[in-house]
């Protein structure tokens, strides 16, 4: 049963980090941030750091073979 659940949450955990660098993902969430740089709500210092973090994420997939890296 351990070995079972073990399995489960080893499960669990790689497809979270699969959404987590999903490019789609990541895109909509740079949308809603640039959205809310025009609205005002952060300003351009904020913008930049979240930015950052975002492609962040994204970049062990630009790194993998076809993973988009030019």
């Amino acid at each position: 049963m351990i070995t079972f659940v073990s399995w489960v949450l080893r499960r669990v955990v790689a497809e979270a980090e699969r959404l987590h660098r999903d490019p789609a993902a990541v895109r909509r969430e740079l949308e809603v941030l640039e959205e809310q740089l025009v609205s005002g709500v952060i300003d351009e210092e904020e913008f930049d750091r979240r930015e950052d973090a975002l492609l962040d994420r994204m970049e062990p997939v630009r790194q993998q073979p076809g993973g988009g890296a030019a």
